[in-house]
C-alpha cells in the first residue's frame, strides 16, 4: 500500500463519534532504539511515562503492520477510505499518527510536538497536507493530537507531559481567528507520567466515555461526570490501553479483542462492538485511536 495524492481532500470532523469516512494511517517502521538517543527522545517527562506505563520497546514491527492492515480491512468494510502517510526513516513511533495533528470541523491543525524526534514524523504527512482543504500550523507552545478530543460543543484538551498552557492558548487563539465557536475545556491530571489524554479518557459514543478516574484532578473529574455517562476502567484495563478505542459511528466502536468486560458494558448501552487483535501495537502504550488520524466524519 502506498500513499496517494488527492486533488482536494475536504476536512470535516465535527465530533469524535460522527460516522468515519476518511482517515490517515502510517504503517510501522523497523525498530531503531538508537534513533531515540540520536534525536534526544529521553527527558524527565519520559522517565515519568516509563514509570507509569507498560512498555516493550522490542516489538515486531512486521506484526504491527499486519495488525494495522487488519484494522484497515475492518474500516474499509465499513465504508472508510484509508490514506497512508509516507514513512520517515528511524521514526519508531510514526505509526502513532494521531499526535502529529488533528481536525476540528473544517480545519486540520498541524500539532506542535514537544519532542525533537517526533517532530520529524510530520514530514510523512507533507504530500497529503498539500491536498487538505484548510490547514493551520500551531506554532506556540506544544500540543499533540492525543491530548485533544472533540464533541458537538467542546474541544477538550489535557494539560500534561506533551501539551502545555502555551500550546492550548495558541489553539484557542487559532479557533477564534477561524470563527470556530467552540469552548475549550482544559483537563488536568492528578499525577505525572500520562502519555496522552486518550489513554485515560476517551469518548466512545455521544455522551459516553471510558475513564480511569484516578488520573484526574477533582475539578476535571467533576466536569467529566457532569457531561458524560462514564464507564470506569480497571488498573489492568488502563495498563492494556483499553481506553484507546476508535468510533466508526455513533453506534459502532472498535475495541481490543481482550476488552471483554468493557465490550459487554458498552453493548448493554446500545453500542455495536467490533473487537480486533491489536496486541503487538499496544506494546508501546497506544492503540486504535493513537494509530488513526480522522480527517472526515459526517
Amino acid at each position: 500500500m502506498k500513499s496517494t495524492t488527492h486533488p482536494s481532500i475536504e476536512i470535516n470532523v465535527p465530533s469524535e463519534t460522527a460516522t468515519l469516512k476518511q482517515v490517515v494511517m502510517c504503517l510501522a517502521n523497523p525498530v531503531s532504539i538508537s534513533s531515540l538517543f540520536r534525536y534526544g527522545a529521553f527527558d524527565i517527562a519520559s522517565i515519568h511515562q516509563l514509570l507509569h506505563n507498560r512498555w516493550t520497546f522490542f516489538y515486531d514491527y512486521q506484526k504491527v503492520c499486519l495488525q494495522q492492515k487488519k484494522l484497515i480491512n475492518v474500516m474499509q468494510s465499513h465504508g472508510v477510505e484509508v490514506l497512508l502517510a509516507d514513512n520517515i526513516s528511524s521514526c519508531i513511533s510514526q505509526h502513532y499518527i494521531r499526535d502529529i495533528g488533528f481536525a476540528i470541523d473544517d480545519v486540520f491543525f498541524c500539532a506542535n510536538l514537544r519532542r525533537n524526534y517526533r517532530q520529524r514524523e510530520q514530514q510523512g504527512l507533507q504530500q497529503l497536507l498539500s491536498s487538505f482543504s484548510k490547514v493551520v500550523q500551531l506554532k506556540g507552545g506544544s500540543i499533540e493530537g492525543g491530548d485533544v478530543l472533540i464533541n458537538e460543543d467542546y474541544v477538550i484538551v489535557a494539560l500534561g507531559e506533551e501539551t502545555d498552557r502555551e500550546g492550548i492558548a495558541c489553539l484557542k487563539e487559532s479557533l477564534s481567528k477561524l470563527g470556530i465557536k467552540r469552548e475549550i475545556i482544559v483537563l488536568e491530571f492528578s499525577h505525572r507520567g500520562v502519555i496522552h489524554l486518550d489513554t485515560k479518557f476517551n469518548i466512545v459514543a455521544p455522551n459516553i466515555g471510558l475513564i480511569y478516574s484516578n488520573s484526574f484532578k477533582s475539578s476535571s473529574l467533576r466536569w467529566l461526570e457532569q457531561h458524560f455517562d462514564l464507564v470506569e476502567v480497571t488498573p489492568s484495563e488502563v495498563a492494556n490501553v483499553e481506553i484507546n478505542t476508535l468510533s466508526l459511528s455513533p453506534e459502532r466502536l472498535i475495541m481490543l479483542s481482550r476488552s471483554h468486560r468493557l465490550a459487554s458494558i458498552l453493548e448493554a448501552k446500545g453500542l455495536e462492538i467490533i473487537q480486533v487483535d491489536y496486541s503487538e501495537v499496544t506494546k508501546l502504550p497506544g492503540s486504535f485511536r493513537c494509530t488513526t488520524l480522522p480527517i472526515k466524519r459526517i
